[in-house]
């Protein structure tokens, strides 16, 4: 019989010590692997290859006092969130929480260096350790996301289906299948791969996919030349007076015509809050009556077979931290299209005490919509075997 949830995490954090993973890396890799380095202030960093260092940071803390943050120094010997997997089990019964999907910043490290063939190793042996060591704790419970690699569309693909063998429920793009920060005709195989997979599709964060240094926003049929419209890009005056471009990436993805090819596939922003979305989705519609014309005959954009609002409103659902406005406000786009996050063990979130949160944040909100957005939700997306 299946877990029972009340309350699912949809967007947490997994920073990890390499060296409780590192073995995973084949043996002719294993020496430019990622490696523990110690800062001249004390604190944790790691390096990768000949890449940049990435330290902890003291944002990626939580449960320290606000007033305390900037004295912080963040260690991996002090570790909350970042231990192992049955320390993280002790720390969400603590919270309250039930179950976490976890995103990483492993593609950003990895990708630190230049040698494409040592990128997807490391890609490739993270995965299998956080499937096969770490959520295998738990399976029902730790819920980390794979790191799809961004050297091309076979590579994306065919981590992908290792992905699935291997059991985990999600992957995360930082960029568009084929590596490039603009939708692709290419891209097709691996949206299709995703549903024939069953597999959760996700990016952290909203806003536009990112991409190679220098790749535009999307590839226009034709680029404006004229001396009289002041703009540089098309897509981006949907957002005019928006105050906020989170549904960028959707819009990119409905501009290439990828929602009505796929009507089937579905994308969650992760930590993206919600209080946004009601204005947000007006605002998309009014700006595409207005500049759409514009678009259409200085970028050469066909028109959309919908309103902007009506893909949003479909194909996406957004994650939100500590925000009562947006699930009190959470018909705009429905309470099935929004996640709770506690964003753990990042300062952001509020553990331990993530249900005084949860109490104030969905005061008011009716019992069906609380958890819809709580659990429900997630168990669907990520397909797992429990019920709310």
């Amino acid at each position: 019989m299946g877990r029972e949830y009340k309350v699912i995490s949809a967007d947490s954090h997994l920073d990890l010590n390499p060296e409780v993973w590192t073995h995973r890396v084949p043996a002719k890799w294993r020496d430019r692997a990622p490696t523990r380095i110690v800062m001249p202030n004390g604190a944790d960093a790691i390096r990768a290859d000949n890449g940049e260092i990435d330290t902890i940071g003291i944002t990626r803390n939580v449960g320290v006092p606000f007033d305390q943050l900037p004295s912080l120094v963040p260690k991996f010997s002090e570790p909350i969130g970042n231990g192992t997997p049955e320390l993280r089990l002790q720390e969400q019964d603590r919270d309250g929480v039930d179950a976490e999907v976890m995103f990483t910043w492993a593609d950003q490290l990895f990708r630190e260096t230049e040698d494409d063939e040592l990128y997807r190793a490391l890609v490739h042996s993270y995965n299998e350790y956080l499937a096969e060591e770490y959520m295998a704790v738990a399976p029902d419970r730790l819920l980390p996301e794979g790191t799809i690699p961004t050297t091309g569309i076979d590579d994306a693909v065919q981590e992908l289906e290792h992905c699935a063998t291997i059991g985990l429920k999600g992957v995360t793009l930082t960029r568009f299948p084929s590596g490039r920060g603009f939708p692709t005709p290419e891209d097709d195989r691996f949206w299709a791969a995703a549903l024939d997979l069953n597999i959760a599709l996700a990016k952290h964060g909203g806003g536009r996919f990112q991409g190679k240094k220098g790749d535009p926003l999307f590839q226009y049929p034709r680029q404006n030349t004229s001396t009289d419209l002041h703009k540089e890009d098309a897509i981006t005056l949907l957002f005019s007076n928006t105050g906020a471009q989170q549904a960028l990436g959707a819009m990119q993805m409905a501009y290439a015509g990828v929602w009505d090819r796929f009507p089937e596939l579905r994308m969650y922003f992760a930590e993206t809050m919600a209080g946004w979305i009601p204005f947000a989705l007006f605002m998309l519609d009014d700006n595409y009556k207005r500049y759409q014309p514009i678009m259409r005959a200085f970028w050469g954009v066909d028109d959309l077979e919908r309103q902007p609002s009506e893909y949003v409103r479909e194909h996406t659902y957004w994650g939100t931290l500590y925000d009562p406005v947006g699930v009190q406000q959470c018909d705009a786009i429905g309470a099935d299209h929004i996640m709770f996050c506690t964003d753990f063990p990042h300062a952001a979130g509020d553990w331990p005490n993530s249900r005084q949160v949860i109490d104030d944040m969905f005061s008011g909100v009716p019992e069906e919509k609380k958890q819809r957005m709580l659990t429900e939700n997630a168990v669907e997306y990520w397909h797992l075997d429990g019920k709310a």
